[in-house]
Protein backbone atom coordinates (compact mmCIF):
# COMPACT_ATOMS: atom_id res chain seq x y z
CA UNK A 1 0.00 0.00 0.00
CA UNK A 2 1.51 3.75 -0.99
CA UNK A 3 0.96 6.70 0.52
CA UNK A 4 -2.01 7.36 -1.88
CA UNK A 5 -4.01 4.64 -0.87
CA UNK A 6 -3.60 5.81 2.98
CA UNK A 7 -7.11 7.18 4.05
CA UNK A 8 -6.51 11.09 4.70
CA UNK A 9 -6.32 11.79 8.77
CA UNK A 10 -10.03 13.48 9.78
CA UNK A 11 -10.06 17.51 10.68
CA UNK A 12 -13.00 19.13 12.33
CA UNK A 13 -13.03 22.48 10.81
CA UNK A 14 -15.11 25.22 13.31
CA UNK A 15 -17.00 26.92 10.18
CA UNK A 16 -17.55 30.76 11.46
CA UNK A 17 -20.00 31.54 8.13
CA UNK A 18 -19.69 29.71 4.89
CA UNK A 19 -17.99 32.59 3.03
CA UNK A 20 -15.08 32.08 5.08
CA UNK A 21 -15.30 28.23 5.07
CA UNK A 22 -15.22 28.27 0.72
CA UNK A 23 -11.22 29.19 1.00
CA UNK A 24 -10.17 27.24 4.28
CA UNK A 25 -12.32 23.83 2.67
CA UNK A 26 -10.26 24.41 -0.85
CA UNK A 27 -6.77 24.96 1.12
CA UNK A 28 -7.92 21.83 3.39
CA UNK A 29 -9.86 18.92 1.11
CA UNK A 30 -6.68 17.59 -0.57
CA UNK A 31 -4.89 16.77 2.76
CA UNK A 32 -7.60 15.95 4.92
CA UNK A 33 -10.97 14.20 5.50
CA UNK A 34 -13.05 17.49 6.97
CA UNK A 35 -15.74 17.12 9.21
CA UNK A 36 -17.59 21.19 9.52
CA UNK A 37 -18.81 22.49 12.76
CA UNK A 38 -20.93 25.02 12.59
CA UNK A 39 -21.41 26.57 16.25
CA UNK A 40 -21.56 30.34 16.59
CA UNK A 41 -23.32 31.70 19.91
CA UNK A 42 -22.31 35.47 19.58
CA UNK A 43 -24.85 35.53 16.36
CA UNK A 44 -27.55 36.90 19.04
CA UNK A 45 -29.75 37.98 16.04
CA UNK A 46 -32.11 35.71 15.46
CA UNK A 47 -32.43 36.24 11.52
CA UNK A 48 -28.83 37.20 11.40
CA UNK A 49 -27.99 33.34 12.83
CA UNK A 50 -30.98 31.38 10.68
CA UNK A 51 -29.44 33.22 7.61
CA UNK A 52 -25.71 32.16 8.19
CA UNK A 53 -26.34 28.86 9.44
CA UNK A 54 -28.70 28.05 6.07
CA UNK A 55 -25.68 29.66 3.83
CA UNK A 56 -23.34 27.36 6.02
CA UNK A 57 -25.81 24.17 5.55
CA UNK A 58 -26.19 25.44 1.72
CA UNK A 59 -22.50 25.04 1.30
CA UNK A 60 -21.44 22.13 3.38
CA UNK A 61 -23.81 20.45 0.33
CA UNK A 62 -22.19 21.75 -2.75
CA UNK A 63 -19.01 21.00 -1.07
CA UNK A 64 -20.44 17.50 -0.14
CA UNK A 65 -19.46 17.34 3.45
CA UNK A 66 -20.77 17.21 6.64
CA UNK A 67 -22.24 19.81 8.90
CA UNK A 68 -22.65 19.39 12.16
CA UNK A 69 -24.80 22.17 13.95
CA UNK A 70 -24.42 23.04 17.29
CA UNK A 71 -27.13 24.24 19.60
CA UNK A 72 -27.40 27.91 19.46
CA UNK A 73 -26.00 29.12 22.76
CA UNK A 74 -26.16 32.31 23.38
CA UNK A 75 -26.28 31.91 27.06
CA UNK A 76 -22.70 30.74 26.91
CA UNK A 77 -21.27 33.68 24.78
CA UNK A 78 -22.98 35.71 26.93
CA UNK A 79 -21.54 34.12 30.05
CA UNK A 80 -17.71 34.26 28.08
CA UNK A 81 -18.49 38.13 27.08
CA UNK A 82 -19.87 39.38 30.89
CA UNK A 83 -18.29 42.49 31.63
CA UNK A 84 -16.60 42.65 28.14
CA UNK A 85 -19.25 44.47 25.60
CA UNK A 86 -17.76 47.86 26.13
CA UNK A 87 -14.35 46.23 24.61
CA UNK A 88 -13.75 47.02 21.49
CA UNK A 89 -13.85 44.68 17.98
CA UNK A 90 -10.32 42.48 18.49
CA UNK A 91 -10.31 42.87 22.36
CA UNK A 92 -10.45 40.81 25.12
CA UNK A 93 -14.31 40.06 23.87
CA UNK A 94 -13.39 38.23 20.94
CA UNK A 95 -10.39 36.26 22.64
CA UNK A 96 -13.12 34.86 25.03
CA UNK A 97 -15.66 34.37 22.16
CA UNK A 98 -12.96 32.23 20.45
CA UNK A 99 -12.69 30.13 23.59
CA UNK A 100 -16.27 29.36 23.71
CA UNK A 101 -16.40 28.37 20.33
CA UNK A 102 -13.13 26.61 20.20
CA UNK A 103 -13.97 24.78 23.50
CA UNK A 104 -17.61 23.82 21.94
CA UNK A 105 -15.46 22.23 18.65
CA UNK A 106 -13.23 19.95 21.02
CA UNK A 107 -15.35 18.59 22.56
CA UNK A 108 -18.02 17.89 19.28
CA UNK A 109 -14.07 16.64 17.91
CA UNK A 110 -13.89 14.22 20.88
CA UNK A 111 -17.26 12.95 20.42
CA UNK A 112 -16.67 12.33 16.76
CA UNK A 113 -13.18 10.34 17.36
CA UNK A 114 -11.19 13.30 15.56
CA UNK A 115 -8.15 13.96 16.67
CA UNK A 116 -7.41 17.29 15.02
CA UNK A 117 -9.30 20.27 14.71
CA UNK A 118 -8.82 24.32 13.51
CA UNK A 119 -11.40 26.72 12.51
CA UNK A 120 -11.98 29.30 10.01
CA UNK A 121 -11.98 32.57 11.89
CA UNK A 122 -8.24 32.87 11.00
CA UNK A 123 -9.21 33.81 7.44
CA UNK A 124 -10.28 37.66 8.59
CA UNK A 125 -7.82 40.01 8.44
CA UNK A 126 -9.63 41.04 11.80
CA UNK A 127 -8.42 37.63 13.69
CA UNK A 128 -4.70 37.07 13.58
CA UNK A 129 -3.67 33.62 13.96
CA UNK A 130 -1.66 34.31 16.99
CA UNK A 131 -4.62 35.52 19.15
CA UNK A 132 -7.36 32.20 17.58
CA UNK A 133 -4.43 30.42 18.41
CA UNK A 134 -3.81 31.37 22.04
CA UNK A 135 -7.53 31.16 22.78
CA UNK A 136 -7.23 27.63 21.17
CA UNK A 137 -4.99 26.29 23.83
CA UNK A 138 -6.75 27.94 26.59
CA UNK A 139 -10.20 25.80 24.85
CA UNK A 140 -8.41 22.72 24.09
CA UNK A 141 -6.49 21.85 27.63
CA UNK A 142 -7.92 18.62 29.14
CA UNK A 143 -9.05 17.68 25.92
CA UNK A 144 -7.65 14.75 23.77
CA UNK A 145 -8.00 17.09 20.72
CA UNK A 146 -4.64 18.92 18.79
CA UNK A 147 -5.22 22.44 17.50
CA UNK A 148 -3.30 23.06 13.97
CA UNK A 149 -2.73 26.51 13.64
CA UNK A 150 -3.21 27.59 10.30
CA UNK A 151 -3.44 31.41 9.03
CA UNK A 152 -5.62 30.77 6.67
CA UNK A 153 -5.86 34.52 5.38
CA UNK A 154 -1.85 33.86 4.03
CA UNK A 155 -1.29 33.02 0.28
CA UNK A 156 -4.19 34.68 -0.51
CA UNK A 157 -7.23 33.28 1.17
CA UNK A 158 -9.40 36.08 2.35
CA UNK A 159 -9.38 37.61 -1.51
CA UNK A 160 -10.08 33.76 -2.55
CA UNK A 161 -12.87 33.37 -0.38
CA UNK A 162 -14.25 36.58 -1.47
CA UNK A 163 -14.08 35.29 -4.98
CA UNK A 164 -15.43 31.90 -4.03
CA UNK A 165 -18.39 33.59 -1.85
CA UNK A 166 -18.82 35.71 -5.38
CA UNK A 167 -19.13 32.65 -7.12
CA UNK A 168 -21.10 30.91 -5.09
CA UNK A 169 -23.52 33.72 -4.60
CA UNK A 170 -23.28 33.42 -0.77
CA UNK A 171 -24.48 35.88 1.72
CA UNK A 172 -21.74 37.80 3.28
CA UNK A 173 -21.90 39.57 6.37
CA UNK A 174 -20.25 42.83 7.07
CA UNK A 175 -20.09 42.43 11.21
CA UNK A 176 -18.80 39.80 13.03
CA UNK A 177 -21.97 38.75 14.41
CA UNK A 178 -22.30 39.74 18.24
CA UNK A 179 -24.42 42.74 19.16
CA UNK A 180 -21.91 45.04 20.02
CA UNK A 181 -19.58 44.16 16.49
CA UNK A 182 -22.91 45.11 14.71
CA UNK A 183 -23.58 48.33 16.69
CA UNK A 184 -20.06 49.14 15.71
CA UNK A 185 -20.56 48.70 12.15
CA UNK A 186 -23.71 50.75 12.05
CA UNK A 187 -21.80 53.41 13.74
CA UNK A 188 -19.23 53.08 10.65
CA UNK A 189 -21.90 53.87 8.24
CA UNK A 190 -23.40 56.38 10.21
CA UNK A 191 -26.91 54.92 11.29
Amino acid sequence: MDAHDQPKPRLLLHVCCAPCSTACIERLQAEYELVLFWYNPNITDPDEYRRRLAEARRYAGTASLTLIEGRPDTEAWEAAAQGLMEEPEGGRRCDACFRVRLRAAAHVAEEQGIERLTTTLTISPHKPLAKVQAAAEQALGGTTVTYLPIDFKKQGGFERSRELSRGHNLYRQDFCGCEPSRIERNQRRGR
